[in-house]
């Protein structure tokens, strides 16, 4: 009897018949999951198996020999682990009889996911990737833990190079493929909108994708105008446009304030005109609730349910997420926009901060950091941005970050308003002395960039 081949199809059946088994953190390990011992930047994965074994791991998948002291009916040893999860992830994905919806675009999918997830759960059962799993590791590990008895399953498609899309959507196969915006996000492989565009696209040709039966898609500029004009070539069977002009199949017709805390939306939908009510928090997210709406409508589920639930939306974490943490022994409202940053995104977070009314002795400080992977226009965008501020004559900036450090030395003007601090040390300081109870403090900036480690020392462990 050949043992490691009964053992790898014993791996394979487990993952296939059960859901959110497949976790690459030992940390992450609960009774019955199956450990990915991967190769990390500074360690294998092998040296966390005893961990994942304690903590009940039924079985572990490892590309590296182990000691003999190891449950040999437990690892499964293979050439290739990628290999290995690829066939496992394209069978699961064959078998599964739900509708597929795959999001991609230049921001805003992680948000857009979690924002359907929570609409259709409403009304069906729905299977989403975790966190932002959208390279390539990313959606095999989001396939394989699917549930098969989901009726919709929803998947993020990133990519900062090209042929990505291509590759991810030849495995996901998303009969419903949205793409959010193009903004000039991963310039530095990219150069430029055009390719991001192009890049995107990938997500609806039908060579890679046969599936594809919806697009949805945003039409507020040329690149988002030439995708639209891609997808009629290919003659995808539906189109469905979003933007700000009226030969949009969707568009917000009116916003109209409630009170300080809630606003009513009315979309417009060719004879239809669909109206409900949001969180102020959620307005500079006011897309993503209309591509649901044009999910739930397309895939015919119940409208009422939806408008019920407007209301209920929650913010995601690193993305605009309200928090109360401690600095200093004083309750701070903290509002985490740490997960990353665009020139686009960094405006609206300006535009939200600047709108933020205090009360009397209340005060607000904004911390913004670098913008990554923008390539030869990154410092002319951070320029932008601190300009930006300077039209606004907002107060209490702190900005961080070689890049906004290079952008603030080319700016000429005497008696800046902003501040600027390089090291995470310094800002927790001028926080503990200059915060006090109920003050507001926004911080946003690039996944990789300082403000990162600031919210999540923030988070942690309050002023430490």
């Amino acid at each position: 009897m050949n043992i490691k081949h009964t053992l790898s199809e014993k791996v394979m059946e487990y993952l296939l018949n059960n859901e959110g088994k497949a976790k690459i953190s030992s940390l992450e390990i609960i009774k019955d999951d199956v450990f990915i011992s991967l190769l990390g930047n500074n360690t294998h994965g092998n040296q966390y198996i005893p961990d994942a074994i304690n903590k009940g791991a039924r079985y572990i998948i490892t590309d590296r020999k182990l000691e003999d002291n190891f449950i040999f009916n437990k690892i499964l040893v293979v050439d290739d682990i990628l290999t290995f999860l690829l066939s496992t992830a394209k069978i699961k994905r064959n078998i599964f009889k739900g509708k597929v919806i795959g999001i991609t675009g230049s921001v805003g999918k992680t948000t857009l996911k979690e924002n359907l997830k929570y609409f259709i759960s409403q009304t069906s059962t729905v299977s989403v990737s975790i966190k932002s799993y959208n390279n390539y590791l990313g959606v095999l590990i989001s396939l394989i833990n699917i549930n098969l008895s989901s009726s919709f399953a929803i998947f993020e498609i990133g990519t900062n190079n090209f042929e990505e899309i291509k590759n991810l959507t030849s495995i996901i196969m998303p009969s419903q493929a949205i793409i959010t915006n193009i903004l000039p996000t991963h310039l530095e492989n990219f150069k430029n909108t055009r390719n991001i565009a192009i890049e995107k696209s990938d997500i609806f040709n039908p060579e890679n994708n046969p599936n594809i039966e919806l697009l949805v898609l945003s039409q507020n500029n040329t690149d988002e105008t030439y995708i639209s004009d891609l997808a009629l070539k290919e003659n995808i069977s539906n189109i469905i446009t979003f933007g700000k002009t009226n030969n949009q199949n969707y568009r917000i017709e009116k916003i109209k304030k409630i009170d300080d805390k809630t606003f009513e939306i009315l979309i417009y939908n060719n004879t239809t005109t669909y109206k409900f009510e949001i969180n102020k928090n959620q307005l500079n997210r006011i897309n993503n609730i209309l591509i649901s709406l044009i999910i739930f409508v397309y895939n015919k589920l119940d409208i009422t349910t939806f408008i019920s639930s407007t209301k209920n939306v929650e913010l995601v974490e690193g993305r605009g997420l309200e928090s109360k943490i401690f600095i200093n022994n004083k309750i701070i409202n903290f509002i985490d926009e740490t997960y990353n940053a665009s020139p686009s995104t960094m405006r609206m977070c300006i535009d939200e901060f600047s709108n933020i009314k205090t009360m009397k002795n209340q005060k607000k400080i904004l911390i913004l950091g670098d913008m990554k992977e923008l390539g030869e226009e990154a410092l002319g965008f951070h320029l932008e941005i601190l300009e930006y501020i300077i039209t606004l004559d907002l107060n209490n900036v702190i900005i961080c970050g070689e890049l906004m450090k290079s952008a603030l030395n080319k700016l000429s003007k005497k008696d800046l308003k902003i501040e600027l601090m390089l090291n995470e040390k310094l800002i927790i300081k001028y926080l503990k002395k200059t915060l006090n109870n109920n003050d507001i403090l926004l911080i946003k900036g690039s996944n990789s960039s300082l403000t990162n480690k600031i919210g999540k020392i923030l988070l942690k462990k309050g002023e430490n």
